[in-house]
């Protein structure tokens, strides 16, 4: 058996190497192509993410921190009805404000970003887990599922349609530079008021906000629109203390709204904080 393998193979040696050779290109043009293309791919994408994480972490945070306290001293002295003044419209149009400034920036973001932090690393999907997160809790229903007919009212019209925050988002940027160093101008305070007065295209998608979640905003725990101003709050906080997770930038801060919250509803909040191991916030 021995002999005739040998003889075999000194008969077709030719034919031996050509197999070889054809083997070792496949296997070398894959190799290459796996080098070349999918990890080099795959670190490109890494190295990119980090670049954007680092350019615009700050304004990110600086516009979630500044809703987030907002939102805590609207929750706070909501029986003051200081956003439905007739008299004063400031506290209405610096809410509106800050709202539209975070979620410019989230456009921003979503732009330059979406494909290198969706397929780059193990940070860069639990950073678009938490981010999108905050998009959840003000356009979808999860929160109230579970719930029996009439124990939360107002649950339909308690909602901000998904595509409204886009548009929210893209009103409030300027435009992008030509240098891609550079980050897009968020409309400042002033041209904000303006356009809230005089245009039609702001007043359209700011209302989807303002209906959903802002005005006849009753403090009871069977109003739709009061639990679901308690879970933006609650998810934009732990959006803030994700981003800056040694308070560098933040100070301090716990979720003191789920004793608030219809009970079912704050169990999925708690749940949803669990799975982020932030539970320690909840006081």
């Amino acid at each position: 058996m021995d002999n005739f393998l040998i003889r075999s193979i000194e008969e077709h040696s030719v034919l031996w190497v050509v197999i070889s050779a054809g083997v070792g290109g496949v296997i070398g043009a894959f190799l290459k192509y796996l080098f070349e293309t999918v990890f080099a791919s795959r670190y490109q994408y890494r190295t990119t993410s980090r670049i954007i994480m680092r350019r615009y972490r700050y304004p990110l945070l600086r516009s979630a921190d500044s809703l987030d306290r907002r939102l805590e001293n609207m929750i706070r002295f909501i029986e003051r009805g200081w956003y439905e003044d007739q008299k004063d419209d400031y506290y209405r149009l610096s809410t509106l404000y800050l709202f539209g400034n975070y979620l410019g920036w989230c456009k921003t973001l979503e732009d330059v970003a979406f494909l290198e932090f969706e397929t780059s690393n193990r940070k860069a999907r639990e950073f678009s887990i938490h981010f999108y997160r905050v998009f959840k809790t003000l356009t979808g229903f999860w929160y109230f599922s579970g719930l029996d007919e009439g124990e939360i009212e107002g649950v339909e019209e308690a909602t901000v349609p998904r595509l409204a925050l886009t548009a929210i988002g893209e009103l409030m940027i300027q435009g992008y530079s030509q240098d891609k160093n550079k980050m897009p101008n968020i409309l400042g305070f002033v041209e904000f008021s303006k356009r809230m007065q005089d245009s039609t295209e702001f007043q359209k998608w700011f209302g989807y906000l303002e209906s959903g979640i802002l005005i006849n905003c009753c403090p009871s725990k069977t109003s739709a629109r009061w639990n679901r101003l308690l879970v933006v709050a609650a998810m934009l906080r732990a959006f803030v203390v994700f981003l800056d997770p040694e308070k560098r930038q933040t100070s301090s801060r716990q979720i003191p709204y789920l004793k608030r919250i219809h009970p079912k509803v704050a169990e999925k909040v708690q749940g949803e904080l669990a799975e982020m191991k932030m539970t320690e916030l909840i006081v």
